[in-house]
Parts: structure tokens; C-alpha cells; sequence
């Protein structure tokens, strides 16, 4: 366990020295800013089109909110493939993953150590990004969605999912074949989620199956899902109309799925990195 810390420690430390932790923290004051002012700007003309009566008012701001979170959604999966897809193979193909594979370290603390510090610094970003979502929303209209604080959870394990997908994959492809993979996986599950939607809207069978087959290859959209599903205020969840109301929301069953997906993907890195040649 102290190794794995260590790594996680010696992760994050890198981070720190190549500025991604100030160029993440920049760049989200600025989405925080950009957002801000237009939903300022939003709420002004909702509060003059209806002469200062809210009507409807928690459904049209929480609208604008769930495209924000959207954005945080996305920003964590591209954030979590481009952290992971070069984390194992980069430094194999310098050859610095060998100073450290010579010591007694065990080559599974190396993956758990750098999952660890990886999966620390994501979290962290998307939290804190989502809570900078919420006080602004809440700041200028007094609105807070419901079940944000699950809802910002799912959100983080939609990009752990991806996190340990492009280090798994890291173990034993080069970082650019390695993006491609993982992006195109999330591509896959992403068009597989809307097939559903649209299946389940005209009852066409199939294409739900597709969906849930997709869900089950990568269930990063089934996650997502469920987090904007469950962040919907109850006229939204009613009408279920809106590029982010859910029509067939998935069960407790795929969020079981998806962790043990999660644990499962770590433990097939850990496998693969294990029986590697260096």
C-alpha cells in the first residue's frame, strides 16, 4: 500500500511540474466566467419575457445548468483519456518506467500508484468544476438541481470509466493507437446511448438492443444517463423532452455494472503491465 501511494504521490508531482494542474484550473475559471455571464444574461430576459414571475423557471434553468454539466461530462472524458493514454507507454517508450520496475516495487503498485493519482486529480477537477457550476447557478437565480451531489458522482465515474480504459490499453499499445482505441470506444457508446433514446422514443427494439449492448462494451453513456436523469427537475422528467431528458433511464444494475467494469478494466491493466517485457 505504501508504494502505491508513493506512485500516486510521484503522479501527481508530475502533473504539478508539467502545469496540467494550473492549465486545468485556468481554463475552468474561464468556462466558469463564460458560463456565468451567459447565464446571467439568460435569466435576465427569462425574468423580463414573464414581468419577474418565475413560470417554469426551475425547468428552463436547469436546462442551461445540464448543458453546463454536459460540458464538465465531456471535459472529463477527453481530460481522462489524454492523462491515460500516455501514462504506461510513454514513459516505457522512454524508457523511464525502468529506473522505476528495477526497484522493489511490484509492477501492479506501479498501475494501482498511477490509477491512484490519476483518478485523485480528475475527481478533484470534476468536483470542484461542478461545485463552481452549482454556486454560480445558485448565485444568480437561487436555483440547485436536485440530486446534485449523486449526480456530480456519476459524472466523476463516467470519466474513472475512461481513466481506466486508457490505462489499461496503455500497458501494451503506443499513445497514439491508444487514443484512437479509446476514443473510439467512447464514440461507440456515445452514438449507441442516442440509438436508444431514439428507439425507445419510436419503439423500434433494435435499436434500444444496440444501446444496451454499447452500454455494455464501454457504459460510459449508460453513466451519464443516469446522472442527467437524476438531476432533472419533475416537469422535465414528466415531458421527457430536451437533448438532456432521458427516455429510458438505466437501472441500479448498470451503475453495479460499471463499477465492477471499473475494477475490472484496473485488474486487466495490472495483468497486462504484469506480463509485459520492459
Amino acid at each position: 500500500m505504501i508504494d502505491i501511494l508513493t506512485i500516486a504521490g510521484l503522479t501527481i508531482r508530475e502533473a504539478y511540474r508539467r502545469a496540467i494542474l494550473w492549465v486545468a484550473l485556468a481554463l475552468s475559471a474561464l468556462f466558469l466566467l463564460v458560463y456565468g455571464v451567459g447565464f446571467y444574461y439568460a435569466h435576465l430576459d427569462m425574468l423580463r419575457y414573464t414581468r419577474g414571475v418565475n413560470v417554469y423557471s426551475d425547468t428552463a434553468f436547469n436546462f442551461i445548468l445540464m448543458a453546463g454539466f454536459y460540458v464538465v461530462a465531456f471535459l472529463g472524458v477527453v481530460i481522462a483519456v489524454l492523462m491515460s493514454v500516455g501514462s504506461l507507454s510513454g514513459e516505457i517508450a522512454s524508457h523511464t518506467i525502468q529506473s522505476l520496475a528495477t526497484k522493489p516495487i511490484r509492477r501492479g503498485s506501479l498501475v494501482l500508484g498511477k490509477w491512484l493519482g490519476l483518478a485523485g486529480m480528475l475527481a478533484a477537477f470534476l468536483v470542484v468544476l461542478s461545485a463552481g457550476l452549482v454556486a454560480v447557478t445558485w448565485g444568480i437565480s437561487g436555483y440547485v438541481p436536485p440530486r446534485v451531489v449523486r449526480g456530480v458522482a456519476l459524472i466523476v465515474l463516467q470519466a474513472l470509466v475512461m481513466l481506466s480504459l486508457g490505462l489499461a490499453a496503455s500497458a501494451r499499445l503506443s499513445t497514439v493507437a491508444n487514443g484512437v482505441l479509446v476514443f473510439l470506444l467512447y464514440g461507440v457508446a456515445f452514438v449507441g446511448g442516442w440509438m436508444e433514446q431514439v428507439g425507445s422514443l419510436t419503439g423500434t427494439a433494435a435499436a434500444v438492443e444496440i444501446g444496451i449492448l454499447s452500454s455494455l462494451l464501454v457504459p460510459s453513456e449508460a453513466i451519464w444517463k443516469m446522472a442527467a436523469d437524476g438531476m432533472q427537475p419533475a416537469l422535465a422528467d414528466v415531458l421527457r423532452a430536451g437533448p438532456f431528458s432521458v427516455v429510458n433511464p438505466p437501472s441500479q444494475a448498470m451503475l453495479v455494472y460499471a463499477l465492477l467494469y471499473t475494477a475490472g478494466v484496473i485488474a486487466l491493466a495490472v495483468y497486462l503491465f504484469g506480463s509485459r517485457d520492459l
